[in-house]
């Protein structure tokens, strides 16, 4: 589930043009763009003191085996698990995204995104790890638009909600039971 997702660097909207100007400035060239895997270093953002501050955080926590990564965590149970738990109280994650891709049964690879919102923010979890700072995106039950293809879906934030989401864990918590936006796909 959620395995990969779409980060536009030439997308028209002011908020990723102005964390691409401070990732530029803070950490030049230490991220990726366009279709993010596994592994990746991808835009992020964290509460830092009350701002939200964007950085290059690594797509996966270390596995329990040494070439498996954990990509996603339960937005239901992440309280409850050992390795999530912490990161859910104190280091959530903003990842902006244009869309996400998913598979369905058959092999087909499906990118899904909002209609009408060219940015959309996947919620995470963050924790440093050998010194560098990676990251899960938390799911959730797939509504109708997702069920279809797949019965998990990562938490999708709207901008509004951006801010509530990394700064207060009882809004955090609030927004991870709210209802997910309705999804528009496309084979690919």
């Amino acid at each position: 589930m959620c395995g990969r997702y779409y980060f536009s660097a030439d997308s028209a909207d002011e908020r990723i043009e102005a964390i691409l100007r401070m990732l530029e400035k803070s950490h030049p060239g230490q991220y990726k763009t366009g279709e993010i895997l596994p592994g990746d270093a991808a835009p992020a953002v964290v509460s830092r003191q009350g701002k939200l501050i964007p950085i290059p955080a690594v797509f996966g926590f270390p596995g329990f085996s040494e070439k498996k990564l954990l990509l996603n965590a339960r937005s239901e149970t992440a309280s409850e698990k050992k390795t999530f738990a912490e990161s859910l109280r104190s280091r959530r994650v903003v990842l902006p995204a244009a869309g996400f891709y998913e598979w369905d049964r058959e092999k087909t690879k499906y990118y899904f995104s909002v209609e009408k919102q060219p940015v959309i923010y996947l919620g995470g979890l963050y924790a440093m790890a050998e010194g560098v700072c990676r990251f899960v995106i938390l799911t959730r039950a797939a509504n109708e638009s997702m069920a279809e293809i797949h019965d998990r879906m990562p938490v999708i934030l709207r901008a509004e909600e951006v801010r509530p989401y990394l700064t207060d864990t009882d809004a955090a918590l609030a927004l991870l039971a709210a209802a997910p936006p309705e999804l528009k796909r496309q084979a690919v």
